[in-house]
């Protein structure tokens, strides 16, 4: 594969939020061994360092795998069903699948969670709250599918993790992405966090009730902000 060149400014979360895409787009293709971090950090115009945390933001949402003794590889292959279906969900459909399915993952995570899943859900929440003054939509987007995604995991029910990796996938299309740069500015940024410090704090004290509520305010400002922007 030939790369493109790229014009890089940003940090860890934009780099893999730019890696991300490339693999969503199929540039880089599932079970293509991607460079070295060192290549990847002459590419980009990076540190070393920077190349290793935007790795780490991907193996989280299980795009790569890591082969010990061969490398880092792709682990995405989009089939062309979901292709079309991420091409034909509009944003609010998107919404409206995680409003039925979501408040479910808080209240399992509230009774499932083990100490492991909190911390990772805490480390999760960190990288978002970071993210509220100095954060780009494209940053925020990818620490954003972390923290749905740890969270998703706090329900120890593997279908449901799933089914949550393959609604964020839909989210990368681009329908999203035209509204992001409207919606994710940091004002609402900062409210999304603050919503999403309450789910944790709900989870971690197993409060159902709240957790759950809270869930739903969360996708109800997202649906109110995305009509918004499409207006």
């Amino acid at each position: 594969m030939t790369e493109s060149a790229t014009i890089y400014t940003g940090d860890a979360g934009t780099l893999s939020a730019e890696l991300r895409r490339k693999i969503l787009a199929g540039e880089y293709r599932h079970d293509e061994r991607l460079p070295a971090e060192r290549s990847l950090a002459q590419q980009f115009g990076c540190s070393r360092g920077t190349v290793r945390s935007a790795m780490e933001k991907l193996e989280e949402l299980k795009l790569i795998e890591r082969r010990v003794g061969s490398g880092t590889f792709v682990n995405h292959h989009a089939t062309a069903d979901e292709t079309e279906i991420a091409n034909i969900t509009s944003p609010l459909e998107l919404i409206d699948v995680r409003m039925g399915m979501e408040p479910q993952i808080a209240r399992l995570a509230v009774i499932n969670a083990t100490a492991l899943n909190l911390g990772k859900l805490e480390s999760a929440l960190l990288e978002l709250e970071k993210l509220s003054s100095d954060g780009t939509p494209e940053s925020f987007t990818v620490a954003d599918q972390s923290f749905h995604l740890a969270l998703a995991e706090c329900t120890g029910n593997a279908l449901m993790i799933w089914l949550c990796q393959h609604i964020h996938d839909v989210r990368s299309h681009r329908q999203w992405s035209s509204m992001k740069d409207k919606i994710l500015q940091p004002t609402q940024i900062d409210i999304y966090n603050k919503q999403h410090r309450q789910m944790y704090e709900a989870i971690v004290s197993r409060d159902i009730d709240t957790a759950e509520s809270v869930t739903i305010e969360h996708l109800d400002t997202a649906r109110n902000d995305l009509i918004g922007a499409s207006r």
